[in-house]
């Protein structure tokens, strides 16, 4: 019993750690919160974080892991078996803005923190190819067969832009851009619509 109650305590810190961390790092930027920071923020000592995660760059790759690993799980957990592959992305893609707007701080941290740290940046990369593979090859299945991979690519591109663009203008101030869930959701959708079609005729 005393081991189960050691492990659910442990949980629950590491939990602790990295949302104080998801939201100091995406209110401060990544190089100007400490360990110190983190630790204080998630009522423990350093010695306490440092039994769950070495150090801040350790801890970062963490975050960024579970987030997409989240999405990831959502993404074939509820959309894998759809028929129509172009309904897999635009669902999945509404399913991230949703995800965006319930998380706004982790959607900040993702996308919008601007450290130039190499290892940062690899990190991110990696962590979101398994959805970008999703996507693309998905988008694949949309266009004509022989659609050239530039093409793909490129329109690929396009919907993420969409995608990010909407997200943004809603987490960071909906209400300036008149804004709900709601409506943003509408916007991807005849956005979406319009790429997908002019992808097909290419």
């Amino acid at each position: 019993m005393g081991e189960v109650v050691r492990y659910k305590a442990g949980e629950a810190l590491r939990g602790r750690l990295l949302e104080a961390a998801s939201r100091l790092f995406s209110e401060r930027g990544y190089e100007r919160v400490s360990i110190r920071q983190i630790a204080l923020e998630a009522g423990c000592s350093q010695m306490a974080m440092y039994r769950h995660f070495p150090d801040k760059q350790s801890l970062f790759s963490h975050l960024c892991v579970e987030l997409y690993r989240k999405f990831t799980t959502d993404l074939h957990s509820r959309y894998d078996d759809l028929p129509d592959p172009a309904e897999r992305i635009r669902m999945a893609l509404r399913g991230f803005i949703e995800l965006s707007a319930e998380n706004p701080h982790h959607y900040q941290l993702i996308f919008l923190d601007s450290t130039q740290e190499p290892q940062i940046r690899q990190m991110r990369h990696a962590a979101s190819e398994p959805n970008l593979s999703f996507l693309r090859g998905n988008l694949r299945l949309c266009l004509r067969a022989g659609t050239r991979e530039a093409v793909i690519e490129e329109r690929l591109h396009q919907i993420l832009a969409l995608m990010h663009g909407i997200t943004v203008m809603l987490v960071v101030s909906g209400a300036s851009y008149g804004l709900t869930r709601a409506t943003a959701l509408e916007r991807f959708d005849a956005g979406f619509r319009i790429l997908v079609a002019a992808g097909d005729a290419e």
